[in-house]
């Protein structure tokens, strides 16, 4: 099969996988046991936070492990929630957040906490007047997904971050779409919280990562959580966090080769692309990895059947947000009309994606919209 779908999930990686076979033989301790068993498993703990203190260029007494990246998105911001003053209920975000973050903050609307969603414009970029004007001494949080996991729209992070802090406020940014792709730096984005997830880069599923910044104030969501400083419950997965810790090393080093190759096929789809089909997103400021394609006539569920009989793998949007009718939320966000929105269609690339392999896609593209049946 033709994979275009990576931002949904990757295959494991050969050394992800080798090492997770190694550490559940040898690191099966749990790390809270006093045992030498245990302490074993602490100390492969400890590494793989100072190996993801320096991917991310951040201290390791704040990276934490979890689940995946959306029990991640969730505990981090219910964690700050319960750090900040009562008094401050608003949180400032945008209808393009990640699933996980969305079903957050419909809940804590429930809670009484007010959230205020930012306007992006047709490219999804936040009108950061808008943003400035928004946030005040009632911010509690605010939410901002860097790369967008339907057109790969950026938003500016370092920017919206520099001006929370004006008012103290602290930033929680989801990574996931971008770590291992375009170069990251947590500390030159200023954001008090971050999350990232193993699948996309190659690890397992089943482990997401999370930073807090140490000298930010936030509170275990479950009271008498001991596990990872009160941050999650449960045991650690040690093996899964040590596969994922190596993935991510692969990840890093190849980042520029893979964002360089990632540029390089978004060049060939736009010169390649059917008459009628447009791209969306700014092709000059947006992650190159992942491409939102809008059909002249034909729906987006329908040209993805068509492209899995041919075993080509795409998607009509984030996989998590399929069915929830998110995902053409977002596209109303951007002023997508509905009937538009119903034909989209999203590839994304992943370092083992070729010309060739996007080349098949195109042609079972023009094919299919040159068929009489659908005009």
């Amino acid at each position: 099969m033709i994979y275009l779908d990576s931002a949904a999930t990757v295959p494991m990686r050969k050394e992800a996988l080798a090492a997770y076979a190694e550490a559940a033989e040898k690191a099966y301790g749990n790390t809270h046991s006093l045992h030498e068993a245990g302490s074993d498993a602490a100390g492969y703990l400890d590494s793989c936070r100072q190996l993801w203190a320096s991917f991310l260029n951040v201290r390791p007494e704040g990276i934490y492990f979890t689940g995946n990246a959306s029990e991640g998105n969730q505990l981090a911001i219910r964690s700050l929630l319960k750090g900040r003053p009562p008094n401050k209920r608003t949180i400032i975000t945008t209808k393009l957040e990640h699933a996980s973050v969305l079903t957050t903050l419909h809940e804590l609307e429930k809670e009484d906490y007010q959230v205020e969603y930012v306007p992006v414009d047709r490219n999804g970029i936040i009108d950061i007047e808008i943003y400035k004007d928004l946030v005040d001494d009632q911010t509690a949080l605010v939410i901002l997904q860097l790369v967008n996991s339907e057109m790969g729209a950026m938003q500016p992070v370092a920017v919206c971050a520099a001006h929370a802090k004006k008012w103290a406020v602290p930033v929680h940014c989801d990574i996931v779409q971008g770590f291992g792709k375009i170069h990251l730096d947590i500390k030159a984005l200023d954001v008090a919280a971050a999350v990232c997830s193993a699948h996309k880069i190659g690890g397992p599923k089943g482990v997401g990562i999370v930073y807090i910044d140490p000298a930010v104030h936030w509170e275990s969501v479950y009271e008498g959580t001991t596990h990872q400083n009160g941050f999650r419950a449960g045991t650690v997965d040690v093996p899964g966090v040590i596969s994922a810790t190596i993935a991510a090393k692969h990840a890093v080093a190849e980042q520029q080769d893979s964002y360089r190759q990632a540029r390089q096929l978004q060049e060939f789809l736009i010169k390649h692309l059917p008459a009628g089909v447009a791209l969306t997103g700014d092709v000059e400021t947006k992650s190159p990895f992942i491409q939102g394609l809008i059909l002249p006539h034909v729906e987006g569920q329908w040209m993805m059947l068509q492209c899995n009989r041919e075993q080509i793998a795409i998607s009509t949007g984030t996989a998590c947000k399929i069915g929830s009718g998110e995902a053409m939320s977002a596209m109303g966000a951007m002023g997508v009309e509905t009937d538009v929105a119903r034909k989209f269609i999203r590839i994304s690339f992943r370092r083992l994606t070729t010309e060739k392999e996007l080349k098949e896609f195109l042609r079972v593209v023009d094919q299919t919209l040159k068929k009489p049946a659908l005009l």
